[in-house]
Parts: structure tokens; sequence; C-alpha cells
């Protein structure tokens, strides 16, 4: 046992497999080594930046309270088309922050200088030539990857790009090609391979000349080195901005030296973000050195000279025709609609069955005197739960796809009309075909009668109950909030339905108000629908009898004159309550999106 030949134990040799190539770079990947661009030379410069984001305190019985709390804090550097960028920092730094700042995607209001190519450039100009990828990227459930790519695809490429083009660019991923890309922690969540296999892949779009620029949060071992340059950040304060390589070179001069076999970025970001009085003095310096007038002018002025003849063709795109712009996304918001079916089947199910319920307890009445106030109950209870259901669907219409629409709007992939006419029709159909289900089964139950006539008007009434809920929607931003203001206004409105009060008894003043009810105008319309050609009611005791539908009009307080202008009230209500509904939306639109 003891003679016996100890064998060295094997080794496994990652550079020889496909996982090691992947991990280094060296796999299928482009070269590492910068080549000569074919758009030329591209640098993104910013200067001094400082940004300040405002907070509105809401608070019950005092006024609202202001404050301002900067995020950054003279931050300054440049990024050249051909390098892959990090930004690093502790939690709270200002990555994502600064990002967003030089990609002309903040929330917050900046001071500063940002340049490309040494000339300021604009809002509009970053959006067209960049391409964000956002930590949580949010888009809708019902679509596949590959039908949300082409669908960028066909409204981000030029109107006259080719079919085979397009396909190419979803094929590729590309879509529209940025020459910057901007990516918001992308291996956060990550196991070490797939975060080094992502960022190998930006490398190597970045060494076709583009300019890649990522925050990353504590990288795996091994990961950090493969940033050709790095930003760190502390308490939104520039540290450092250089080479990777160079990272331990500044902190080596603060005798600070990262411990052999740790990893570089923990033992970076430990330092970055200790309580250590005398850690927090070196920092302080560090980041006093970065912020001299010499270091922010390093390579600032460079490219000053440089034409724009990179990026002018992303300027020169034109977007597809409104027409192609509207099927696309009409489209898209059907496929979301129909593949969202169990909800809608739900929802569906939902009214019919109100319907059953609602009837059930009027079914077969009669018409004779006796029978007339169970006429109007019904009709009352009808047009109260109609006018609810149909109101209150709609108050959550914006808040569940604002984020996502708001995205894209601001990116001008589409102008929010398109997105406002496309819903529109489709909740137009939608609207239709729940009426129906509710009304016919409803009245087969009671016993009226149902034609063209009653269901135009119950449409009407429908579309205006549902206008009135996308209003609320576009005005408040929470649903909470609509919901409080909504069941406030509905208790006000429904007194004035007509079956609490008399109208006669009623001052002039509160008398005109009644038509800035959705109840009275749908209680009077269908009253005077369902009466007007009854010429004669059976009368079981004279000294009480209605025996006539004008009688029992007379008798609510509803007058036959007044059913035209009661229908053109409600649907005059309807475009307008629309149209401020998409300004409502649109005036939020102008906000800076969450990325």
């Amino acid at each position: 046992m003891f003679g016996m030949e100890l064998r060295k134990p094997k080794m496994l040799d990652l550079r020889y497999n496909e996982m090691w190539n992947d991990w280094d770079g060296t796999g299928d990947a482009d070269p590492q080594e910068p080549v000569k661009y074919a758009h030329g030379q591209l640098v993104l410069s910013w200067k001094r930046l400082n940004v300040t984001v405002k907070t509105v305190t809401q608070k019950f019985f005092a006024p609202s309270t202001v404050s301002h709390k900067q995020i950054l804090y003279n931050v300054s550097g440049n990024v050249q088309c051909g390098s892959l960028l990090g930004i690093m920092g502790p939690s709270g730094s200002g990555k994502t922050t600064l990002m967003s700042t030089i990609s002309h995607r903040t929330k917050g209001n900046f001071e500063g200088e940002l340049l490309l190519n040494g000339r300021p450039v604009s809002e509009e100009v970053m959006i067209k030539i960049s391409g964000f990828v956002p930590q949580h990227d949010i888009s809708f459930d019902q679509l596949t990857a590959l039908e949300h790519l082409s669908l960028m695809a066909k409204l981000k490429m030029d109107r006259d790009t080719t079919e085979a083009d397009l396909i190419e660019h979803v094929d590729h991923i590309l879509l529209n090609d940025p020459p910057i890309l901007f990516c918001d922690e992308i291996t956060t969540g990550l196991d070490s391979y797939s975060a080094a296999h992502i960022v190998n892949t930006l490398k190597s779009v970045a060494r076709t000349g583009k300019i890649v620029v990522c925050t990353i949060h504590q990288p795996a071992s091994g990961v950090f080195g493969k940033f050709d340059d790095v930003i760190l950040l502390t308490e939104g304060r520039l540290a450092y901005q250089g080479p990777v390589t160079s990272v331990n070179r500044l902190f080596q001069k603060f005798s600070y030296e990262c411990p052999n076999m740790f990893n570089e970025a923990d033992y970076v970001i430990s330092i970055l973000n200790s309580e250590k009085e005398t850690v927090k003095r070196d920092v302080e310096e560090m980041c006093k050195l970065s912020s001299t007038d010499q270091q922010t002018d390093l390579n600032y002025d460079t490219f000053n000279n440089q034409k724009q003849l990179d990026y002018t063709q992303y300027l020169q795109k034109q977007h597809p025709k409104w027409t192609t712009q509207f099927t696309l996304i009409l489209d898209r918001s059907t496929k979301c609609f129909l593949r969202n079916y169990q909800t809608q089947l739900l929802e569906l199910c939902t009214i019919m069955f109100l319907g059953i319920i609602i009837s059930s307890p009027f079914a077969n009445l009669q018409f004779d005197t006796k029978a007339v106030q169970n006429w109007e109950g019904f009709w009352l209870i009808f047009v109260i739960n109609f006018v609810f259901h149909f109101s209150y669907s709609a108050i959550a219409m914006y808040q569940q796809k604002f984020a996502i629409v708001h995205r894209e709007v601001h990116n001008k992939v589409y102008p929010l009309s398109v997105y406002y006419m496309s819903e529109l029709m489709i909740m137009i159909v939608w609207i239709m075909i729940k009426m129906l289900a509710y009304c016919i089964i409803a009245f087969t139950i009671v016993g009226a009668d149902w034609g063209q006539k009653q269901l135009f008007l119950f449409f009407i009434l429908a579309v205006s109950a549902y206008s009135y809920g996308s209003l609320l929607s576009a005005l408040f931003t929470r649903v909470e909030h609509t919901v409080i203001f909504a069941t406030i206004n509905d208790f006000v409105a429904l007194p004035l339905s007509g079956a609490y009060l008399s109208f006669k008894s009623l001052p002039k003043t509160i008398y005109f108000l009644r038509h800035l009810s959705l109840f009275f105008l749908g209680c009077e319309t269908v009253s005077i629908q369902f009466w007007e050609n009854i010429e004669s009611l059976p009368c079981v005791d004279p000294d009480n009898c209605l025996d006539s539908g004008k009688a029992v009009l007379n008798k609510y307080g509803y007058i036959i004159e007044e059913f035209n202008s009661d229908m053109i009230i409600m649907a005059s209500f309807s475009i307008v309550a629309s149209v401020v509904s998409y300004f409502g939306v649109l005036k939020r639109m102008k906000q800076q999106p969450a990325y």
C-alpha cells in the first residue's frame, strides 16, 4: 500500500473547451483589438454634470412640501467608439442616474454639458442614435419575443427598408443598429458564466465601432477585467475614470491593495462603501483628484472638430407613415386583447350573469298601473349597473399599459395618437359585444322589446360611461385616487337619476345639474323610449291611475322633448371626454419615463 506510486490528480484545462472560449472572449467573438471603424470616430463627452430631483410630499391638512435632492455632483467623463465602458459603484451611488443623464433619459433636472463629437447633443438626436436596455425591461406579455422584435424593427427602421433587410435585422437582433448602446445592470442576477458571456458579446459589439456603456453592480470575478474602461462612483461623485487595468494603481496610492484570490470588483466596492473615517477621507481625496480641471479636460476637446458624418444617417431616417404605424399597433393591440381571452371571457360572463341577476326578479312584467313602479325600478337598477360596469371597467385603462407606451412614445417609436386610436377602436367593438350580451339577456327575461333603436341608445350610454372612466384614468396617475374621486362623484350624481328626488321640487340651479349625471341621462332616455308609445294602461284604482305612458313620464319628471338633447349630450360628452383623455395622457407623456 505504501509502496504504490501516487498519481497526480487530473486537472481540467478549461482553456481548450468552448466554455473557456466564451469566457475569455476568444471563441466566435470578433477580434479584441480595435479596428478601423466603418462609420468613423465617435466620442460622447459630459462635463460637470449635476443632477437634482424634486420630491413633492402631499399632506392632508397642510400645504404640500417640495424638496430637492442632488444625485450627481460635478461628474465628468467621456467614452470613445470601440470601447466598452462600465459604470460601477455601491448601491445608491448614482450609476443609473449617470447613464440615464448621458443618454438623455433622466427624470431629474441636470446642469452641465453633454456633447457628441464636441457638439451639444439634444434629447431628440440622442434618442434617435442610441439604444437603451433597461434593467427591468417591460413589454406586452401576450407577444412572443420574435413578434416584439419584428414589430420594433418595422416601426424603427426607415420606411423604405425592404422585407429582407427587416428579417436580417431581426435575426441579428440589431433593429435600428444604433451607434451608441446603453445597458443598465445587464449582469445582475446572472451566474458568472452567463455574465461573462454577455460582457464578451457587448465587447464584440463595441469593437465594431460602437459606443457601449453599461452599469454594473459588483460583477463576478473575471468579468470586471473584461471592460476597457470603468467609472467608479460613490455618493454621486466621481472617484475614478480610466482603464480597468489602472484601477489598482489608484488604490495603491492610498495603500489599498486587493488581496490575492479576492474579487477585485468586490474589493473596490468595499473601499468606496466603507464606514471607517480614515477610508472615507481617502475616498474623498480620490474624488477630488478625479474632479480637478486638468482631469476633467483630459481628452475632452479631442474631437471638437470632428464632423457629424457618423450618425447623420440616423437623423435622416423616415419613420413609417401614420397609417402604417396605426396598422402595426392595431395588430399588436388586437393580438394582446385576443390572447388575454381568459380575462375577456371572465368579464363577458360577469356582465351576462349580472344581466340575469338584475332581470330575474322582474321576469314577465305586465303592462298595467300596478307594474309601473316595477318597470321603473327595473330600468333604474339596469341603468345604474350599466353605467357602473362600463365606467369602472375603464378606470385602470391607462395605468395598466402606461409604462410600456410611455417608453415607446418617448423614444419616438410612434406618436401617441397611433396607440390611442388603436385602443379606442378595439374598445368600441368590445363595448358593443358586452352591451349586446347584457341587454339581450335582460330584455328577454323581462319581456321588453329590443330593436335597433333600443340597442343604439344603450350603445351611446355605454360609450359615454366608458369615456367617463377613461377620462378619470387619464387625469389621475394612481388607480386608488381615481376610485376615490369616482365614488364621490357617483354619490352626488346618483340622486339626480330621477328615482330618488322629485325634479319639480328642486331649485332651478340644481334642476339644471341633472344633465350632468349619466344616471339621469340614461334613465330619462330609456324611460322615454319605453313609455312614449304606450297610449293606454289598464287602471285598477281610478283615483290613482296612470292611464298612459306620458302620464308615467310626467310623474317621474321625464320630458319627452328632451330625448334628442339628452342623446346629443351623451354623444358630445363621449367625444369631449375622449379628446380630453388624449391630451391628459399626452401631458403625462411629457414626463421622463421610468428606465
